[in-house]
C-alpha cells in the first residue's frame, strides 16, 4: 500500500435508513439526537474531515477538535438527527479500511497523536497489546502521565501545534510548537 493513502470521497459506505426517537417526556414528543456508532459518513462529513486537516511532507495534521488528557483528535459528524463523534485518526483508517472492528486499534508508527495519515511509517491496524508495546519500546509510555518529554501534557502540545498550524504549514511554526515547552516550562537558573 502507499503511504500516500487519501481515499476519494465516494467510499462505499452505504446511505443508512434512520428511524427518529421520540422522547416523551411530558407528554409530548421531539426529536433528539442519538449517539449512533453504526453511522457511516457522508459525502459531506468526510469533506468536512479533510477541511481540518493540514498535510506536512511527513503527517497529515488534524487541526479540528482535541480531546483531554489524550492529546488525540477528535472528529464529530451527523445526519438526519443521528451523531457519532470518533477519534481522527480512527476516521481517516476507516475511510481507507472500512468500518473497524471494535478491537481494532489505530497504531501511530509516527507517535504523532494528531496525525491522521494512513499508511506502514504513519497509521495503520494493531490490537491494544501491540500498540502498549510498540509505546513501551519507544519510550512513549511511563506509567499513567501523557507528557511529552518537555514538560507538556499530550493536550498541551497537541493544543500548540494546532496552534502554529492554523493558517497552513509552517516548517518552522511546526518545530517550534514540537520542540517549545511553553510558559510553563521555567529555567533551572
Amino acid at each position: 500500500m502507499s503511504d500516500d493513502v487519501e481515499p476519494a470521497l465516494d467510499i462505499g459506505f452505504p446511505e443508512l435508513d434512520v428511524d427518529f426517537v421520540a422522547d416523551e417526556s411530558e407528554d409530548r414528543t421531539r426529536r433528539v439526537r442519538v449517539v449512533d456508532n453504526s453511522l457511516r459518513p457522508s459525502k459531506a462529513n468526510i469533506a468536512a474531515f479533510w477541511s481540518k486537516v493540514i498535510k506536512s511532507p511527513t503527517c497529515w495534521y488534524w487541526v479540528g477538535a482535541i480531546s483531554a488528557p489524550d492529546g488525540y483528535g477528535r472528529f464529530n459528524f451527523q445526519r438526519q438527527n443521528r451523531q457519532r463523534t470518533m477519534l481522527a485518526h480512527r476516521f481517516s483508517v476507516e475511510l481507507v479500511h472500512g468500518p473497524l472492528a471494535p478491537d481494532v486499534v489505530c497504531e501511530h508508527k509516527c507517535n504523532e497523536p494528531l496525525c491522521v495519515r494512513v499508511g506502514p511509517e504513519h497509521l495503520v491496524e494493531s490490537t491494544h497489546s501491540e500498540n502498549v508495546r510498540y509505546a513501551i519500546a519507544l519510550g512513549r509510555l511511563a506509567g499513567h502521565a501523557l507528557f511529552d518529554g518537555q514538560g507538556r501534557t499530550r493536550y498541551e502540545r497537541s493544543l500548540a501545534i494546532r496552534e502554529a498550524l492554523r493558517d497552513g504549514y509552517d516548517a518552522e511554526s511546526l518545530l517550534h510548537a514540537k520542540i517549545n515547552p511553553g510558559d510553563s516550562q521555567g529555567t533551572l537558573f
